[in-house]
């Protein structure tokens, strides 16, 4: 029914626009011409409108009995249907990008410095070898040193105990004096083929006999002249012994021989008879 009424509207306009041409009243033809060009086109692009229209709805054009009364009382709605678009947060752009560009970034780290960490795990192999080696070394060392501490401590151990058994050798030899002094008649012997004790007298004990025959000196002469030296030789003995070991020695005064010549000559006599060629101070040899 709407578009009826429009084509109705367009006819009568149309009709008045020609009996004015034809009559010749309208002095203004072109503007009549452009008028009804524009109401025609008006009315063409409000065709969907009349169509879609709802005729029950209160603003309708195409109302039924009582449109005009409505259109007058109730003012048409304009709805407006608002679109919005959010835009992107420059912040969450510009993190996100940063996170892109870090993430390729530590990507870009990673890749270049493959190479790097190769020569690192080369060097780090090199320098634990030299590492190891130089412990070696410093172990090397350290047990040296330690070795060396215990050496020092095994003798001063040794010249402790060494001190120890000479003051016990000569407080005994001091001890026998005095009861030799107080005692009168022969002091106890021993007898004069005792065996040689495999290993040999101590240099300790060799002192100890040298203190008790001639109180440790190598130029000791008895009273009689007899015995000589720090071992108190007889010339007869010195000689026979001398003769069977040091030729050179033969015809030698004991107390005017070297140092050295007494104690080897001492140490021949005792390993061909033992500790009883000094009847009383061989108690200090084993």
């Amino acid at each position: 029914m709407g578009v009826s009424i429009v084509l109705a509207t367009i006819r009568s306009k149309a009709g008045r626009v020609r009996r004015g041409r034809d009559g010749a009243l309208d002095a203004k033809p072109t503007v009549e011409r452009w008028r009804m060009a524009v109401v025609a086109l008006a009315t063409i692009a409000a065709l969907p409108l009349f169509i879609l229209e709802n005729p029950s709805s209160p603003g309708a054009l195409t109302g039924t009995a009582g449109a005009a009364t409505t259109l007058s009382n109730v003012a048409p709605r304009v709805e407006i249907i608002e679109l919005v678009v959010a835009a992107p947060d420059p912040l969450q752009i510009r993190g996100a990008g940063g996170a892109l560009s870090s993430r390729a970034r530590d990507w870009h780290l990673a890749r270049s410095s493959r190479e790097v960490q190769k020569l690192m795990a080369v060097a780090a192999h090199e320098h634990e070898a030299e590492a190891l080696a130089a412990a070696q070394l410093v172990a090397a060392d350290e047990y040296a040193e330690q070795a060396e501490l215990d050496a020092l401590l095994a003798a001063r151990q040794r010249e402790t105990e060494r001190e120890a058994e000479r003051a016990r050798l000569r407080a005994e030899e001091l001890k026998r004096r005095e009861e030799a002094m107080a005692t009168p008649g022969p002091t106890t012997t021993i007898p004069w083929d005792t065996q040689p004790h495999p290993n040999g007298p101590t240099d300790i004990q060799w002192e100890a006999l040298r203190f008790c025959e001639a109180t440790g000196d190598y130029t000791a002469v008895n009273p009689t002249g007899t015995y000589r030296g720090a071992y108190q030789f007889s010339r007869q003995t010195w000689d026979w012994i001398a003769g069977l070991n040091f030729v050179h020695l033969v015809g030698v005064d004991p107390a005017e021989a070297a140092p050295s010549d007494q104690d080897h000559m001492a140490q021949a006599l005792y390993d061909l008879r033992g500790r009883g060629q000094w009847p009383v101070c061989g108690r200090y040899l084993p």
